[in-house]
């Protein structure tokens, strides 16, 4: 019999915890690009 295992990821995105979707990973990550580009240093 095999052992089980369960693994677990937290993705964080500017302090914000990610859905654990592609597409909401992508879309919180647009939000960043977007956010740093209207705000330059």
């Amino acid at each position: 019999m095999a052992k089980s295992s369960t693994r677990r990821v937290t993705i964080y995105i500017n302090g914000k915890e990610v859905e654990a979707s592609v597409k909401q990973i992508r879309a919180e990550m647009n939000k960043l690009v977007n956010e740093q580009n209207l705000n330059p240093m």
